[in-house]
């Protein structure tokens, strides 16, 4: 097994916790050779930073915090138009005041930058070592492709930390607690309805639940549960409701719980509600990284594979068949060599969407690897001929729209890409397997696009 197969095993298999950094440094030092590798990120402090994750070979070290100046990683932010930074050698001599240096008998420095979605920084990834280091395009690339996953997964970590905060804010905040009778009319609320309906509370006691609701969400929403609870049974639940005075929806946490009298007979329901629309938005934010491809918006890998046994699933191999076409960018290496990374990313973007469009939103298109994409759709049963012609009318369909001249930030740049198509007949095999006939594919008409050339 190589170095870079290798690394590669070390981040095939999903792993979100605090196993991650580890991992990926290590495999960051296979392919790299290096001795040394870190995550960084700025520090609250003014002029520092913070190395998150440390590692020497395969033992994990402790993080610290340092002073930027003077230090190889402040060249990685001064270097506004870079994201890949290297010194191939003397790096004592280069940098004297940063004493981490000596320290460690570090000679050379290779860096790259991470951003969050929006373009802004969030830190970079490191190597170093004792011995001079020599780019390589393959380490280069590895680096790259390592950065926008730690980027991912340093993003998702933010989030899950903000929903814990969340948490523990919704455990000691002032419920919306109330007790309706069986009429649907308020009889006691707590303070937190006044800036639910934007009343005092005096004005809401008394009043019938769907004059402040609103009809439409009252009937379609809130009375089937008050008429569950006021048959005896406990309901929590969650649901969105949108108060007339609030401009958006807003997502309750609610439980329901009937109210009896001496006697025994039941008088109302006591409904106590949390505002948990923050906490819902991150989780819907956790759950888009974890499905998502970061740069273009597909699907991911994980969420191909589960949109694929969703379909099976529903039936498809009953009434219907499936295509699954594998489409790779001619020579996307030149347009990177040629037009730099962010022009790449770009032309990343414009494939995406373009196959987007083609799919008019009713096939799965997803990212598997740097510049290849996989898309399924579903047909429905015909002869064999049909499906030859079927298959064929899609390679001309997806050829006429990803093969054309585009223009990237004033770059005219000839795009062109190499198509497989596989028809599912056998619905049992594994999708990694049916993907693989369509890449073989894919390759056929390469070789053979090439040899007409």
């Amino acid at each position: 097994m190589t170095n870079i197969e290798e690394a590669l095993a070390l981040l095939a298999a999903p792993c979100t916790d605090e196993r991650f950094f580890p991992r990926a440094l290590s495999a960051l030092t296979l392919v790299t050779q290096c001795r040394w590798a870190g995550f960084v990120r700025p520090s609250t402090k003014k002029g520092f930073a913070e190395v998150v994750a440390f590692c020497d070979g395969k033992k994990s070290l402790p993080g610290f915090e340092f002073e930027l100046k003077n230090s190889p990683c402040e060249q990685i932010y001064l270097a506004q138009n870079k994201q890949h930074l290297t010194f191939t050698n003397e790096l004592q001599q280069r940098f004297p005041k940063f004493e981490l240096l000596k320290k460690l008998g570090a000679n050379s420095y290779q860096a790259e930058k991470i951003f969050n979605e929006q373009g802004d920084i969030l830190g970079h990834i490191f190597v170093i070592d004792s011995l001079p280091q020599v780019e390589n395009t393959k380490s280069k690339e590895f680096f790259r492709l390592l950065a926008q996953r730690v980027g991912v997964e340093y993003q998702r970590q933010i989030i899950n930390r903000e929903l814990k905060q969340r948490q523990d804010m919704i455990a000691s905040s002032e419920q919306y607690m109330s007790f309706v009778d069986t009429d649907y009319i308020y009889r006691v609320v707590s303070k937190g309805y006044e800036s639910l309906f934007n009343l005092n509370q005096a004005d809401i006691i008394g009043r019938p639940v769907y004059e402040l609701h609103g009809l439409a969400v009252f009937e379609g929403q809130i009375k089937p549960l008050l008429d569950r609870c006021m048959q005896g049974e406990q309901i929590k639940t969650q649901l969105w409701v949108h108060p007339p005075h609030i401009e958006k929806p807003i997502f309750l946490d609610v439980h329901h719980n009937p109210y009896y009298d001496a006697n025994g007979k039941i008088k109302g329901a006591i409904v106590s509600a949390h505002n948990i629309t923050e906490l819902e938005k991150a989780k819907n934010k956790v759950e888009y990284l974890a499905n998502h491809d970061s740069l273009t918006g597909l699907a991911n890998r994980r969420s191909l594979f589960e949109q694929f046994h969703s379909l099976l699933d529903q039936g498809v191999s009953n009434d219907k068949k499936m295509i699954i076409a594998y489409i790779d960018i001619d020579d996307f290496k030149s347009i990177n060599d040629n037009f730099g990374h962010k022009i790449g990313d770009l032309v990343l973007k414009e494939v995406a969407n373009t196959l987007t469009k083609v799919s008019e939103g009713e096939d799965t298109v997803a990212r598997i690897g740097g510049d290849e994409f996989v898309l399924f759709t579903t047909c429905n049963n015909m002869t064999d001929f049909g499906y030859q012609s079927l298959l064929h009318r899609w390679r001309k369909r997806l050829q006429q729209a990803l093969c054309k001249q585009i223009t990237i930030d004033e770059y005219e740049i000839t795009l062109s890409a190499s198509i497989g198509l596989h028809l599912v007949t056998d619905t049992s095999a594994e999708l990694s397997s049916l993907i693989s006939n369509a890449d073989n594919e894919m390759f056929k008409h390469k070789q053979n696009g090439a040899a007409q050339q």
